[in-house]
């Protein structure tokens, strides 16, 4: 549709900040670029002017953050990268397990440690290693749009803990969107095969570097429902970390 290409078309920056309460370093990630730049203290504030250049600002805790930084998103569209719900239910007895980020980055990704420690962080800070803080920052940035990009990919993030591999929705996904249910729908129409990259979430240099050839195969209840490597295995559509029509 017309608003799924204007959607498409929109030019987006995540916003990654430690600490999150009065920020002394931020990291804003160029999601079309798939380029990370980091900024320190005196850094921050020309920094932030580039916020303008955007007509879509994701982080965590987004309307919050955009406070503390002073930054007013005016028409700006916001997305926000916080869990969509904080809770989980685990069974009757009312046992219930706390959803974060870094699990839905785990969870969604394979990204082991997705986020620095804090405290380490801060320790970086306080003695002044700016190089290991700004690669740590990096890193986390980078855990962020990974996950802000499996968003995008299938409509939701997955959380998986122990027995559990629930998919929930992803806020920042508008419904227009298209998605990877409406890629597989249009390669099995066109009956075009499809390159796609599994596992764990690609590196941001050469994303397609572990694609591999795969096909829709048509399921008489509900297509396109499987998708099969070259050797006909079936690929599970929530270990698809990227997808495009060949």
């Amino acid at each position: 549709t017309a608003h799924a290409r204007e959607l498409a078309a929109m030019r987006r920056v995540l916003v990654h900040a430690f600490p999150a309460r009065r920020p002394r370093a931020i990291a804003l990630v160029d999601v079309g670029a798939r380029e990370v730049t980091t900024f320190l203290d005196d850094e921050i504030a020309p920094a932030l002017r580039r916020l303008s250049e955007y007509d879509i600002i994701g982080a965590v805790g987004v309307r919050a953050l955009l406070r503390e930084l002073g930054v007013d998103p005016g028409e700006r569209r916001l997305a926000e990268l916080g869990p969509p719900q904080k809770t989980l239910q685990l069974n009757r007895r009312g046992r219930t397990l706390r959803i974060t980020t870094a699990l839905l980055v785990q969870g969604s990704c394979g990204i082991s440690r997705p986020f620095g420690d804090e405290r380490t962080m801060g320790e970086y800070w306080r003695i002044g290693a700016q190089a290991k803080l700004r690669r740590r920052l990096e890193a986390d940035a980078r855990s962020l749009y990974a996950l802000y990009q499996y968003g995008r990919l299938h409509g939701c993030v997955r959380l998986r803990w122990g027995f559990l591999d629930e998919m929930l929705p992803a806020p920042w996904v508008h419904r227009d969107e298209s998605t990877l249910y409406h890629l597989l729908k249009e390669a099995h129409e066109r009956q075009l095969p499809l390159e796609v990259v599994v596992g764990s979430a690609p590196g941001c240099a050469d994303p397609w570097a572990r694609a591999r050839r795969a096909f829709v195969a048509p399921n008489a209840w509900y297509p396109p429902a499987l998708l099969a490597d070259e050797q006909g295995y079936e690929i599970s559509r929530a270990d698809v970390q990227l997808a495009r029509m060949l």
